[in-house]
């Protein structure tokens, strides 16, 4: 995704060798329809590793119904040689959003809100957005010029990342935004909804499209309208019902062992640890304090494929039901105006991509985009991604721990190499 063109560049140590998966009920048995794409796919995964790109990657390709293709390839931690397992534990990233938006929605089916409500109906902090039109100095301090949002915040803006919402990724509000919300892990969804209150709006609310922090404030409306806290309630209602037992925001020292090193790059270009692997994670070792909704969730590729059947089967999970059809069928449907391109990835300047109340959404398809049309998706910051097609009822999952993954090639070639393996 080219929101994360933002993110480092990075060189990880080579691993000569691929780990075949013995946990894995396929055994890295392939159909015969195209295993030329899966096996490039592989040697791309390969060369990423011993050109230091990576330190290993998981994947798996589903299809009607069961795995057609998988593997655990190159090592979880680069110091201790740790074989890369299909069970290790991974930094999840922004592919946290699509479970906090069924969460959200989950309290539209059970009658308590509706998407077209105000935001500030259940946040009054959000009762008087304003819209940045320029960013002045008058003796060396910041003067922000604004005017006052012609429309309302309504919840359905939230999901769909229309809500105009100041952003670290992109240029105009970033510096304000860093110096607001920065350091987050020390504060609860509370403290980020009010700090991002106070920041004026890029654009006017649902007329455009920005990636930005708007799943955090749904998360928080669920706290408020539930009257428990948003990690509570993802269990409740999602995490438990599904046995999702890999799958929480925080972890316990007996996760450690399964728990990916997270690399990135230093000053001066060198590969460094930015989080690491064992019990001094922050994840484990760290406050536990913020539930980040768009970006906060840790989970395995089983677990994270279970949940992307459920979204495929229409909201059934081994015949017991997460959620209404008609509530899925909102997450497959896209909910942006067809004049917004709601997306990184898409041709530059050509709406060819929506947004639905969780997904990334291909609305035409194009020679130079390999997914076909209707086909939803997402990734995260540390090289996490995934797809649902759901015209072939097939899944695709790749999961790095990178956090500059956009100049790996079998990262930004998965896509590619799965659709293609997909077509007869």
């Amino acid at each position: 995704m080219k929101l994360l063109i933002y993110c480092l560049a990075f060189l990880t140590p080579a691993i000569g060798f691929a780990q075949k998966n013995s946990n894995n009920p396929t055994k890295h048995k392939k159909s015969a329809f195209n295993n030329a794409q899966i096996d490039s796919f592989e040697n791309d995964i390969k060369k990423d590793i011993a050109n230091k790109l990576i330190s290993g990657g998981s994947y798996l390709l589903y299809e009607k119904g069961k795995i057609i293709a998988s593997n655990a390839i190159g090592v979880s931690d680069i110091s201790t040689k740790a074989p890369l397992k299909r069970t290790d534990i991974f930094r999840m990233a922004s592919m946290t959003k699509p479970l906090t938006s069924l969460a959200l929605l989950l309290l539209q089916e059970d009658g308590l809100i509706n998407m077209n409500d105000r935001l500030d109906k259940y946040l009054p902090a959000f009762s008087q957005p304003v819209v940045l039109d320029q960013i002045d100095t008058l003796k060396g301090m910041i003067v922000l010029r604004t005017h006052a949002a012609k429309n309302a915040i309504l919840l359905r803006n939230l999901l769909t990342h229309t809500s105009g919402f100041a952003s670290a990724f992109y240029p105009k509000q970033q510096a304000l935004y860093m110096a607001a919300l920065g350091d987050q892990d020390k504060y609860n969804l509370e403290h980020f909804a009010n700090e991002l209150a106070k920041l004026p709006l890029d654009f006017e609310p649902g007329e455009n499209w920005q990636y930005g922090p708007s799943i955090n404030i749904a998360a928080r409306v669920i706290e408020v309208v539930s009257g428990m806290s948003f990690n509570d309630f993802l269990n409740k209602r999602i995490i438990v019902p599904m046995e999702l037992k890999d799958t929480k925001f925080y972890l316990d020292s007996v996760d450690a062992p399964r728990l990916t090193t997270l690399y990135t790059l230093n000053s001066t270009g060198a590969l460094t640890v930015k989080d690491s692997g064992n019990v001094s994670s922050k994840l484990i070792s760290g406050p536990k304090l913020f539930y980040s909704g768009s970006g906060g969730i840790n989970s395995t590729i089983d677990d994270y494929l279970k949940f992307c059947v459920m979204i495929l089967n229409n909201g059934v999970h081994e015949n017991k039901i997460i959620a209404k059809p008609e509530t899925i069928a909102l997450m497959k449907m896209d909910q942006v105006a067809l004049n917004i391109n709601a997306g990184f990835q898409m041709p530059s300047g050509k709406p060819y991509s929506g947004f639905t109340f969780g997904y990334q959404v291909v609305r035409e398809e194009d020679t130079s985009w390999p997914l076909t049309k209707k086909t939803i998706s997402w990734a995260g910051a540390y090289g996490t991604v995934f797809f649902i097609d759901p015209t072939r009822e097939a899944i695709g999952i790749y999961l790095t721990q990178n956090d500059a993954y956009i100049q790996v090639p079998s990262w930004m070639n998965f896509y590619s190499y799965m659709t293609k393996a997909l077509k007869k």
